[in-house]
């Protein structure tokens, strides 16, 4: 039931107070009230959380369960809008003194509005209700028809919360997850302000499976660098006469992976200045790299030609036991045999110069990047399609994941727009880059925190629609709705559902006002400068 998280987000809320008893002595006394009341609601939940880990009191916690469940909910719903009104401070203008007291006016305004009664008068009874279930749950005869009285009035306050809450979106159809992806805990508040029933902010890594196959090693341990010379080399494949080619495995995790859409996918084509070197591998032949990654358990996720002035081809194979992803570089010959590169992209580092990408590898302790593979290309579109399967396919390793990411930003793209925004039940950075080369725009979402923080969830081009009338509402303070967006996405079906309305509009449901309007405000400069 994670009432001890409900303790430390009550805490966490009672500190925020603090900041405004200073700069309003005249409502000192109150808000030396509510802070009070917020640690005595901390201390009943820490209690209570201790008590439901009693197997003493298991039975009396079973019955107390729904009661929990109800004042937990109800009080988060509180948490949630006294943090909405403090993060607000940061952007409004004026004195401090005049900002402290707009919002502790606006603050009490509010809960007075909702609930007919002040804010004091709810944490009260908040307080009373928790203490009364510590009660119940040691014996200690609770007072039944007081009780009974508050759970009728917090049934009320929720009913008006989720109502609350409801026509902020409307008609909008914000999709339904999975039982097995939701979880009953609720977020802090303070730092995630999740809904109720939200999963947790932070994505994971895909699970590493212990290997099946028994080509693997007994160990169940895997080599990072295939051999330089093996007995005899792989046979090699027909290039594709087409910039992108898909394999056709037989494991059902690799054809149905989600790299295998994403340069398939209609998209625009913006052209960048076709400069620099021809695209070409520069690391050590490994003739029989394509019977190595077989037997090592890696299937051929897809392949792209560079065929502008070169003839390279770049695979990506993958693994599904661990995730790990590797890329190899195909260099035919006319008059000898086709040479084979192959690296792990945790080895490897992406920076942009001019239209190529140049894939490194450091050396000296990490202090210097030496050139792997140059890869050109001739729009942006691919160009960051590339940059952000790349990231997304390291990000996802299992085995040996990249702890910080160093290279998520792209040379010559600036981001004029950063934000956070609740996306599919997760928490979720959403920035608009522009490329300084050929004026594109795009918007993308990455994984905010967490062990796989900075790495692409989705990106969109959005040059087209600036200026096209109506396609950027705000049906509500913290919601943007874009009437079109062509997402590509850089995650499973199952991870991953784009939130939508019931006509296909897509939505971006910002955890504060100020992002939401800064979003808008940034489109709405975009479309005038065109």
């Amino acid at each position: 039931m994670a009432l001890r998280t409900s303790a430390d987000n009550a805490e966490d809320v009672a500190a925020g107070f603090r900041m405004l008893r200073d700069p309003l002595p005249e409502h000192a006394t109150e808000i030396t009230s509510l802070i009070a009341d917020l640690y005595s609601i901390s201390t009943s939940l820490t209690s209570l959380d201790d008590l439901t880990k009693n197997r003493q009191f298991r039975r009396n916690v079973a019955v107390a369960k729904e009661d929990l469940d109800l004042v937990q909910t109800s009080l988060k719903y509180t948490l949630e809008d006294i943090v909405d009104f403090f993060g607000d401070i940061e952007v409004q203008k004026g004195s401090n003194r005049e900002i402290f007291k707009r919002t502790w006016l606006s603050l009490t305004a509010f809960f007075q509005k909702e609930s007919h009664e002040p804010l004091p008068t709810r944490l009260a009874k908040y307080k009373t209700f928790l203490r009364e279930l510590e009660d119940l749950i040691k014996d200690k005869f609770p007072d039944t028809p007081l009780m009974s009285g508050l759970r009728n009035n917090l049934k009320g306050l929720l009913i008006q919360q989720e109502n609350r809450l409801t026509p902020r979106f409307g008609g909008l159809s914000l999709g339904t997850p999975s039982s097995s992806t939701t979880s009953a805990e609720p977020g802090s508040p303070v730092s995630d302000r999740r809904p109720r029933n939200r999963r947790s902010y932070e994505r994971a890594r895909p699970s590493h499976r212990s290997p099946q196959s028994p080509l693997s090693p007994s160990s169940g341990t895997f080599s990072d660098i295939p051999p330089s010379a093996p007995d005899a080399p792989g046979s090699p494949t027909t290039g594709s006469t087409t910039t992108t080619s898909q394999s056709a495995g037989s494991n059902t995790f690799v054809s149905d992976h989600w790299a295998k859409r994403v340069f398939l996918d209609e998209i625009t084509m913006t052209p960048i200045p076709y400069v620099g070197e021809s695209s070409k591998c520069l690391g050590d032949h490994s003739p029989g790299v394509k019977r190595w990654l077989k037997d090592e358990g890696f299937e051929e996720l897809f392949q792209l030609a560079f065929t502008g002035d070169s003839d390279l081809r770049v695979h990506f194979y993958l693994r599904e036991d661990d995730h790990r992803a590797r890329m190899l570089c195909k260099a035919p010959h006319t008059t000898r045999p086709s040479e084979y590169f192959c690296m792990p992209l945790n080895l490897l580092e992406i920076v942009r110069v001019g239209s190529c990408l140049n894939l490194c590898r450091r050396r000296r302790g990490g202090y210097e990047l030496v050139l792997w593979a140059n890869l050109k290309f001739s729009t942006i579109e691919q160009m960051v399609l590339f940059f952000c399967t790349f990231l997304a396919l390291r990000s996802q390793d299992a085995g040996r994941p990249v702890e910080s990411i160093r290279d998520y930003e792209l040379d010559n793209e600036e981001e004029l727009f950063g934000g956070q925004i609740l996306d599919d039940n997760y928490l979720h950075a959403l920035r608009i880059y522009r490329d300084k080369v050929s004026g594109a725009v795009r918007l993308q979402a990455s994984v905010h925190k967490g062990e796989m923080k900075r790495a692409p969830v989705w990106t969109a081009f959005i040059t087209q629609y600036l200026g096209t009338r109506s396609w950027v509402r705000r049906p509500d303070s913290k919601v943007v709705v874009l009437r079109e967006l062509r997402q590509t996405i850089f995650m499973f079906a199952a991870d991953y559902t784009p939130q939508k309305t019931s006509r296909g509009e897509h939505i971006l449901q910002f955890t504060n006002r100020a992002d939401a309007q800064g979003f808008v405000e940034t489109i709405a400069e975009l479309a005038s400068t065109r």
